[in-house]
């Protein structure tokens, strides 16, 4: 099961600029679609494995009997179909997420199970504008096997099954996010309602190894090939004086920080990566550090925070006393 067998789309625009579904999903169908005998191995090829897929699994029976939870994960699943592409606005999952926690405490504690099974029957609609736009269909399903990623990181937060990052995977969603290489790359506007507004291409770390410098220049020439191979038309009507499509990269990040190369190293793997970029601003982010570092959400006991590695030493002693850490917002063009 990836979607309705029958399901329809429209594309909208020559470059498509959207896709989206022309039916709607009806609860019966929904309920069929993740009871189906199929529906295991479409977890995983969401990336949703291990203890995360035996618990999810054994949550699905009792969720589709609930009329009201049902009905509340077939409205998120036809928000999500209802578009992908460069234009549409992603769906709100942060809106819903309230009243999506409440009902979850009738099957289990926790945030996020309702977003979940939403976003386990809506893959069709971001699946076909990938195909679009030049992606194949294992390429397709390694960027949205982000939410079994995603679901890993809440668990190691947490204990527990659940997700956090709902805009993050409503960006997915919506198609702009793909994931090449070590990184994962999103498009964007950048310096929206000024004469410099123009598209540009966001790269995202996820945790899933080291970050070794050959395969970050591996992964961003991936990058600049795939985007000014399948979207070359956003390289129309481009503020003259800014760098061409594909080639500028923008990132925010706990890692876009000087420390990072001056107390690490320019020859560490980080201390390298924070190297690459051109600062161009950057905001106190405490708690980005803390989860990113040690998988610790508020409130947590800095002067607990554990001390392993440099870079543990290096990040707890600056909550610990309180100089904090920043988060920067960062520039390239290669």
């Amino acid at each position: 099961m990836t979607d309705r067998c029958d399901a329809q789309f429209e594309v909208l625009g020559d470059p498509p600029r959207a896709v989206r579904a022309t039916d709607e999903l009806p609860p019966a169908a929904v309920a069929q679609m993740l009871s189906a005998p199929s529906t295991p191995a479409l977890l995983e090829r969401l990336g949703i494995t291990g203890q995360d897929h035996a618990e999810l699994r054994a949550l699905i029976a009792p969720a589709m009997a609930d009329q009201e939870i049902l009905t509340e994960v077939t409205r998120t699943a036809n928000l999500l179909r209802a578009s992908a592409g460069l234009e549409p606005p992603a769906a709100d999952l942060g809106s819903l997420e309230e009243r999506h926690n409440l009902l979850q405490q009738r099957l289990a504690p926790g945030e996020g199970l309702l977003s979940i099974l939403a976003l386990v029957v809506s893959t069709s609609t971001v699946r076909a504008w990938h195909r679009e736009r030049g992606l194949s269909a294992e390429q397709s399903w390694h960027v949205l096997a982000d939410l079994g990623q995603q679901m890993r990181v809440h668990r190691r937060s947490s204990g527990r099954l659940g997700l956090h990052q709902l805009a993050w995977m409503a960006l997915n969603w919506r198609g702009r996010l793909v994931h090449l290489g070590r990184l994962q790359f999103d498009l964007h506007r950048a310096e929206k309602g000024t004469t410099h507004e123009r598209w540009v291409i966001g790269a995202h770390i996820p945790a899933t190894g080291p970050l070794e410098p050959a395969a970050v220049d591996e992964s961003l020439d991936q990058a600049t090939a795939y985007f000014t191979t399948h979207y070359a038309d956003l390289d129309t009507a481009r503020p003259s004086d800014t760098a061409p499509f594909g080639h500028e990269f923008l990132c925010d990040s706990w890692l876009v920080n000087p420390l990072l190369t001056e107390e690490l190293g320019a020859n560490s793997n980080l201390g390298a990566f924070a190297g690459r970029w051109e600062r161009l601003s950057y905001e106190r982010s405490d708690d980005g550090a803390a989860f990113f570092v040690f998988g610790e959400r508020p409130p947590y006991e800095v002067t607990a925070l554990p001390r392993r590695t440099r870079l543990e030493r290096l990040v707890a002693e600056r909550l610990a006393d309180g100089r904090g850490w920043e988060s920067g917002h960062g520039r390239l063009v290669r």
